[in-house]
């Protein structure tokens, strides 16, 4: 069977790996290599670097829908072509080419999160399970009948990066169930009056208001977007990461919404909206390293009342 592949994140290279190993691959395809970090350089993503260690021919087109790549990918002539977010839509003429099927591996249970980060939404919504499905490619954005799918409950101290990371090696494990059974086996339609939308994470969206968000809601979405695009407010005029917080069920809320309603020498505590607390465990000032919350304690003395506001940008 030929195999050609479209992945660009960590999210994406347990299931090339595990391709590569059963069946073979004959070409990657990913993003161009990206600008990163203060040098700027251009950095190849994990599933590049995946398939050059596997000795496996890499393309990275900027636009897929291109004409140069469609006949490349005609020129290949896969029976299968696996996706598992690759960062573009296919157009009909590339789902059109295999003569199997174009398959993608989305780590949602659909038709609940179809979109760019269904993860993130999953923690944000406070889903008590997620998980993994194979679906038939079509034109629309996760529209596409399901193959196969398997589930998992999110615990409630799971962040992000590790929910990821599960839902990979389940993705991997799934595709490999289903590969096989792809010619003989009808998809199930989605019920498309059931889906729900999962738009990109942006940078803007890590900035959170103490003082309109409940302490339930701050939880969420720092395990949420743990990694990216991480979770910031603003005290004494810098930004401050809040990296680990939990709700406080059994105390009494004193202080405005948005305020530092507890300090001692081992817990600080923040009042925020519906008259909820959050503990907070881990923060990162700027420009220094992750730090438990008595060190910042002992090191930045903040001081009951003061304001933990949302940025300004």
């Amino acid at each position: 069977m030929k195999i050609v592949y479209m992945g660009t994140p960590d999210f994406a290279v347990p299931a090339l790996r595990a391709l590569a190993d059963r069946y073979g691959v004959s070409a990657v395809f990913c993003q161009p290599d990206r600008p990163k970090a203060r040098s700027r350089k251009p950095v190849a993503c994990p599933v590049k670097q995946a398939a050059l260690e596997l000795g496996i021919e890499v393309h990275q087109p900027k636009r897929i829908r291109a004409k140069k790549w469609v006949q490349l990918l005609r020129d290949l002539a896969p029976d299968l072509i696996v996706v598992a977010a690759f960062g573009q839509i296919l157009p009909q003429s590339i789902l059109d080419i295999p003569t199997i099927d174009c398959v993608n591996i989305h780590a949602s249970l659909l038709p609940r999160w179809r979109g760019a980060s269904p993860i993130h939404h999953a923690l944000l919504y406070g889903d008590p399970r997620t998980g993994v499905g194979i679906m038939r490619m079509e034109a629309g954005l996760d529209t596409g009948p399901v193959y196969r799918e398997a589930a998992m409950d999110i615990d409630d101290t799971i962040t992000r990066e590790a929910l990821e990371q599960a839902l990979a090696t389940m993705g991997a494990d799934v595709l490999l169930e289903t590969v096989p059974d792809l010619k003989g086996m009808e998809p199930t339609p989605q019920d498309d009056a059931a889906s729900c939308y999962a738009p990109i994470i942006t940078k803007d969206m890590g900035w959170v208001d103490l003082s309109r968000q409940n302490a339930e809601t701050v939880w969420r979405t720092v395990r949420a977007f743990r990694g990216w695009p991480d979770v910031y407010v603003q005290w004494q005029d810098h930004p401050l990461k809040l990296c680990s917080v939990q709700p406080v069920t059994d105390g009494d809320v004193t202080g405005e919404p948005g305020t530092l309603a507890q300090v001692t020498k081992k817990r600080m505590l923040v009042a925020c909206a519906d008259n909820t607390l959050l503990n907070v465990l881990e923060v990162q000032p700027a420009g220094k390293k992750v730090m438990p919350i008595h060190a910042f304690i002992n090191g930045y003395k903040p001081t009951v009342g003061e304001t933990l506001a949302k940025m300004q940008h």
